[in-house]
């Protein structure tokens, strides 16, 4: 179990300051090593990795641990529930504004207990759980996350043997958010080029890049078959569609990653820079050296997550009382049936409905009425893994 100065000095940095004393935070011992670590269960739940959590003895929370986040956070009807006290308001890098509150007592992962700490209540949010906890969770002290055994260790003393891992090329990105945590950023090779995404264990994707990037490893064009999609971040969903392309080879340190699924955004979102999701992070034990503000990464025998896509290569939106074709994929079994945007699909009354016409298992076949121009017409295709 941490003591108090040096729970403090862990919770400035997962939750922000203002609910701890930075006094004695930045007072904690760093000299007298600890030789067990305190550990805590973590586990991986559907896309997500969570934490369990208790606000003020209610709960437990799920709490997904977010390394692509700055700041920490719950639900928005938390608050009013546990009768929280509001501290002040929190703008984030996107202007997005989010109110700050006091909570008494916050017990997480069955280890750590500390009182008096702040959480941004998550307004407008899709966070697939109770809460998160951002970056500082990793980058605070020595620590690692073992997603095979579903552990979080750490130590505040500093771990000197990180025998079987491999140091990666790495740094912090400083967050221009008050009491906002600073995200990890390395090295890594995709198709032979190199890159620095941020590491993000909040992101349900393998790999996420701006579209000048794209452009230049040559996943975004006329030619390379896609799938498209709308990703989803803490602000919400994305305006335009960008895809899923298939790049041939990842390389992070030793370890090669063949044919990852890659998320290209859309030439009009202003998005920079590339980031790497869970779906690669979860196969790797994340080790983080405070003192050198470096990242150690160990493969472990978790495969992979699949990324899913579209089968049919199709993305439709309502448009009135009507069901329209929005994008087709190029390369998708949709597009060589010749289906095309602006179609209306005849018979569904919802996104939903639509969907379910044309999606389900590789190999189903698939009849679609649709409306061209005013006239009705018919398509045939069979659903497939095409990327």
């Amino acid at each position: 179990m941490l003591d108090r100065r040096q729970t403090l000095a862990l919770l400035a940095a997962l939750f922000g300051a203002g609910g701890v004393d930075a006094a004695l935070a930045a007072d904690a011992p760093t000299t007298a090593p600890i030789i067990a670590p305190i550990i805590a269960k973590v586990r991986l739940q559907g896309r997500r990795v969570v934490i369990d959590v208790l606000l003020d003895g209610k709960g437990p929370y799920t709490f997904i641990i977010d390394t692509g986040a700055v700041i920490s956070g719950m639900r928005p009807d938390l608050p009013g529930q546990l009768g929280l006290r509001k501290l002040r308001d929190v703008r984030l890098n996107q202007g997005k504004v989010f109110p700050l509150y006091a909570v008494d007592d916050v017990v997480f992962g069955g280890a750590v207990r500390q009182s008096g700490v702040s959480l941004a209540g998550l307004t407008d949010v899709k966070l697939d759980g109770d809460g998160l906890l951002a970056a500082g969770m990793l980058t605070s002290f020595d620590s690692e996350l073992d997603f095979e055994a579903g552990l979080w260790r750490v130590w505040p003393g500093g771990l000197a043997d990180r025998s079987g891992f491999t140091r990666l090329e790495s740094d912090l990105r400083e967050s221009n958010t008050v009491a906002g945590s600073p995200r990890i950023v390395a090295a890594v090779e995709l198709d032979g080029q190199p890159l620095r995404p941020l590491l993000d264990t909040g992101a349900p994707n393998a790999l996420y890049m701006e579209n000048r990037l794209g452009r230049q490893l040559g996943l975004w064009n006329d030619e390379t078959p896609y799938a498209p999609i709308r990703p989803r971040g803490i602000a919400g969903p994305t305006k335009n569609l960008s895809r899923i392309v298939r790049a041939k080879r990842l390389k992070v340190g030793s370890e090669v990653y063949e044919s990852p699924l890659v998320v290209v955004h859309a030439p009009q979102e202003l998005t920079s820079g590339s980031l790497m999701g869970l779906p690669i992070l979860q196969t790797l034990n994340l080790s983080f050296d405070r003192g050198d503000n470096a990242l150690w990464v160990k493969r472990n025998g978790l495969p992979v997550a699949a990324t899913t896509y579209a089968r049919s290569g199709l993305w439709v939106d309502l448009e009135g009382s009507e069901v329209r074709v929005t994008e087709v994929g190029a390369g998708s079994p949709a597009a060589k049936a010749g289906v095309q945007p602006g179609d209306m699909v005849r018979g569904a009354r919802s996104v939903r409905e639509a969907v379910a016409m044309t999606s389900g298992p590789a190999g189903r076949e698939v009849t679609l009425p649709l409306t061209r121009k005013g006239q009705p017409t018919e398509v045939r295709f069979t659903l497939s893994d095409y990327l």
